[in-house]
């Protein structure tokens, strides 16, 4: 081969090497859900007393209630709160991607006497303030 080949097939693989490995670290750079960005998904988790015939004896928006978060396709809990005393919750600096959110209510016919209660929720853009519909559980 002669030099002057040599010379131009090195830069294009160099070259080529650089751009692929900078399209490599930008894709690698993109957000998911989770912490780190600027929207809030908020609510409320109202509650219904029920005695043993299954009469409703009281009812109103639910305190110290663990309302719990996962991110993305995650399977486990990545946090939680607890709800105010008004029944309040809000998971704030959250990025944009898929959110589930649940909490647990009494069931006298599940495991361990609970279920979840589950709500799916997307944040699409940065600076959301979502405001999800009532989680309602059973006492």
């Amino acid at each position: 081969m002669h030099k002057d080949t040599i010379k131009p097939i090195t830069f294009r693989i160099t070259t080529l090497a650089a751009l692929l490995f900078f399209i490599l670290t930008w894709s690698s750079c993109k957000k998911e859900a989770g912490e780190g960005g600027l929207a809030t998904i908020s609510g409320k988790v109202y509650g219904y007393d029920i005695n043993s015939s299954g009469v409703v004896t009281d009812s109103g928006y639910v305190g110290d209630v663990q309302v719990f978060i996962s991110y993305g396709d995650n399977t486990f809990v990545d946090d939680n709160v607890r709800t105010s005393y008004s029944g309040e919750y809000s998971f704030r600096g959250l990025q944009k991607g898929k959110y589930t959110l649940f909490v647990y209510t009494e069931c006298d016919t599940c495991n361990f006497n609970q279920a979840p209660v589950i709500q799916h929720f997307e944040v699409t853009s940065n600076k959301q303030d979502a405001v999800l519909p009532d989680f309602v559980i059973y006492n």
